[in-house]
Formats: structure tokens, C-alpha cells, sequence
């Protein structure tokens, strides 16, 4: 490693903090651009590099950087959106099996409001953009796994997950709004 990549490196592990404050201004926007391109939010990209600083901060003094600075940030960005993806692939998950369950044990429910219901979501699905919606539709409506998506579609499976991940993020958003008076409606208090 170079000696100023060294310099920074035990600066940041004996708490320096302009040495912190540099390497924060160096790498925060690009780690934000690659976190974008890969969960397709960019909140969700902010939120993921400001825990990576965070990190980088609190764990200071035990770090063991063998390769460079640069190296390391990305590896705790990728593995930040890898964590980041399974962690909305378990709440969609758990989504999926409580509307599942409330589906098949609604007493009360109709007809009337699984249309209601299935219109709303079928909104949400055509106001996302063409490639997104492709990605979402081949997944959930075919059962196609994200190898055979990215195939399908000539992308990259980063590609269809963030795309995925970026749908359900719009679907949350775009229903959220009707989420409280469908849960009204389909126990009967309307």
C-alpha cells in the first residue's frame, strides 16, 4: 500500500478525526452511486454508506485493512446491500405469508374487496416503469428465478435485485396510502 493509504489507515485507527473527515469526503458520494445502482434507491444507498461511516468509525481501532482503503469500503458496501437485499427478501416474505393467511382465514372478507384489492395492486404494478415492472412480473407471475430473469431480459442478476427491489419498494409506497381503510373495509368497520 501506498504510504499515504497507510497514513490514513492508522490515522482513522487512532481516532483521528480529519483523517476520518478526509476519507468520509473522498469515498461518501461514490459509494453512494454504487449502492444506487445496485438497491435502486437512493435513501436506501445513503442510509447503507452512512452505516458503512458509521462502522468504519466504531470499530476503528480493531480494523485489519490488508488491501486498500478503497477495497474495504466497497467490500462493506456490498456485503451492507447484500444484508440489505435479504432483509427485504424476509419481510417480503413475511408479507406474502400474512396475506396469504389472512386471505384463506377472512371470515368477514368478500369478493368485493379482493377486487378492490388486487385492482389497487395491479395499479401500482402498471405505474412502475416498463423494465422494472418486467422484472417484478417475471418473478412473481411466472415463479422465474433471478438467473433466468437476467437471462431472459440480457442483465445482470444485481440487475433484476435491484429492479425487484425497487418495485416492492414502489408498491409499498404506492399502496401505503390505501393500506388503513382496506384494513377497515375488509373487517367490516365501512
Amino acid at each position: 500500500m501506498e504510504s499515504e493509504k497507510i497514513h490514513h489507515i492508522e490515522g482513522l485507527r487512532n481516532g483521528d478525526r480529519n483523517i476520518f473527515e478526509e476519507i468520509f469526503n473522498t469515498w461518501y458520494e461514490p459509494l453512494c452511486r454504487y449502492c444506487i445502482i445496485r438497491v435502486g434507491n437512493q435513501e436506501e444507498a445513503e442510509e447503507i454508506v452512512q452505516d458503512i461511516f458509521v462502522k468504519l468509525w466504531v470499530k476503528r481501532e480493531e480494523l485489519n485493512i490488508t488491501t486498500s482503503l478503497k477495497s474495504y469500503l466497497y467490500r462493506m458496501a456490498l456485503n451492507k446491500i447484500i444484508n440489505h437485499q435479504e432483509h427485504l427478501k424476509v419481510r417480503l416474505s413475511h408479507r406474502e405469508h400474512e396475506m396469504a393467511k389472512s386471505n384463506s382465514s377472512d371470515a368477514y372478507g368478500s369478493d368485493i374487496h379482493q377486487k378492490e384489492i388486487q385492482s389497487l395492486v395491479a395499479a401500482g404494478i402498471e405505474d412502475m416503469p416498463p423494465k422494472r415492472r418486467k422484472v417484478y412480473e417475471y418473478s412473481r407471475n411466472e415463479g422465474l428465478s433471478y438467473a433466468d430473469i437476467a437471462k431472459e431480459m440480457d442483465i445482470s442478476v444485481k440487475t433484476v435485485e435491484a429492479h425487484l427491489s425497487a418495485a416492492l419498494e414502489h408498491l409499498r409506497k404506492y399502496l401505503k396510502d390505501y393500506l388503513v381503510p382496506l384494513l377497515l373495509l375488509s373487517i367490516g368497520w365501512y
